[in-house]
């Protein structure tokens, strides 16, 4: 069986469909969530989802699905959370 190196070490996975639609697997949890803000922790880092009219569609343990209109997606230390 070939399975990716990634998905046996728990990293996140991250599919885009335009700037409509993300699904994100692997994370560990949601810390902000606005209209116009996500933040989700990861494993070693914080992803940020900036944009307009942001939902989550479902969560899981596992995985998430988020719609809207996607501006930025950046990566983020939780040090930078903490101001």
């Amino acid at each position: 069986m070939n399975i990716p190196g990634d998905v046996l070490c728990g990293e996140l996975l991250i599919r885009m469909f335009g700037n409509r639609e993300i699904i994100i697997e692997n994370h560990k949890g949601i810390h902000l969530y606005t209209s116009e803000e996500i933040i989700i922790t990861c494993k070693h880092t914080m992803l940020r989802i900036c944009g307009e009219k942001l939902l989550i569609q479902y969560f899981s343990g596992c995985d998430m699905k988020i719609t809207g209109i996607i501006q930025s997606i950046s990566y983020i230390s939780k040090a930078e959370l903490c101001c």
